[in-house]
């Protein structure tokens, strides 16, 4: 399969069947994972590959009470919001053979450092900063995407998940300075693959000759 091709083939899959996935291509697909472009090649990434079923259903039951626990906010209740309506898109990852947690470490730059030197508040920085272990760990997991698409398999950038992460990070025994970023379910499609909508090129192009 062309890079193109797997690009116009990537969709966001929340159904899985349950092959499990062959080590090989784990690997194969993390190290194309790792040939993203990151700052000053530092690669601040790391990927768990977890197929263990006690565990994905603990993380989802993590998921689960925080979700619970947030939905009883007064705040919450007062504007309307329904917080319950999160479970299913944040927990479908229990179903997949295999889930990669993204974890990302903090990166300072020079901008960072300059930023400091100027005694400007954390508010000011941040506005100011790139963010540029953010950048670089997406990239990463958009090179995972299009590998695992290339490979036939299906996958879905997940962040919802997130909501509970002081959970999961006890559960994947995550310690600082490394965080979560993201889960990645992954496995062979069960479900049919529809067309992707997607902005016209003039919406979001623009020129400066």
């Amino acid at each position: 399969m062309e890079l193109i091709e797997a690009i116009k083939k990537r969709r966001s899959i929340r159904k899985f069947k349950s092959d499990k996935i062959p080590k090989k291509d784990i690997y194969d697909i993390v190290q194309t994972a790792c040939l993203a472009p990151s700052a000053h090649n530092k690669q601040m990434w790391r990927f768990i590959a977890i197929s263990n079923k006690d565990m994905l259903i603990g993380m989802k039951k993590a998921i689960m009470n925080e979700i619970e626990e947030i939905s009883n906010w007064p705040e919450l209740k007062e504007a309307g919001v329904r917080a319950k309506g999160m479970r299913a898109y944040s927990t479908f990852f229990v179903k997949a053979p295999l889930v990669f947690a993204v974890l990302v470490k903090p990166y300072h730059s020079m901008v960072d450092e300059i930023l400091k030197l100027e005694g400007l508040k954390k508010r000011q920085s941040e506005l100011l900063s790139s963010h540029v272990e953010i950048q670089s760990v997406a990239a990463a997991v958009e090179n995972l995407l299009l590998a695992a698409t290339e490979k036939g398999y299906g996958t879905c950038w997940m962040c919802g998940p997130l909501i509970a992460a002081p959970a999961l990070d006890k559960i994947l025994k995550i310690e600082k300075p490394w965080n979560l970023m993201a889960l990645v379910p992954m496995g062979i499609p069960s479900q049919e693959l529809k067309p992707k909508i997607v902005k016209k090129t003039e919406e979001v192009l623009e020129f400066i000759e």
